[in-house]
């Protein structure tokens, strides 16, 4: 049951890394992953902005969330010790949230009023 999580995470973490590489270098904003619903790049008032200033931070996210997902999935097939998975549970927990509060600030400060 827990693998199959992990492997979820594995492809959402991998979704992000995507999303950063397109966006840095075609220039397109995949507005499931970095804008609120219903709303496109067309709402951005400095697009090239809002792409330096999130491109570092989704990557890292999704870079954390991929290896997150990798320790737990070894460290669930080699019957690792539970302490690596609470510590992977809060990387990935932190890894979330601080991507939840980056995009919103990125919303706030280049999205047209």
């Amino acid at each position: 049951m827990y693998d199959f999580i992990d492997i979820l995470c594995i492809c959402c973490g991998a979704y992000l890394v995507y999303a950063a590489i397109v966006m840095k270098t075609q220039g397109r904003i995949i507005s499931n992953v970095l804008l609120k619903k219903g709303m496109d790049e067309s709402s951005l008032k400095d697009k090239d902005g809002f792409i330096n200033f999130l491109f570092g931070k989704v990557l890292l996210v999704g870079i954390l969330v991929i290896i997150g997902g990798i320790i737990n999935l070894v460290n669930t097939y080699l019957a690792g010790p539970k302490v690596v998975t609470i510590v992977t549970c809060c990387i990935f927990a932190v890894a979330v949230i601080g991507y939840g509060i980056v995009t919103n600030i990125a919303m706030r400060k280049f999205m047209e009023e």
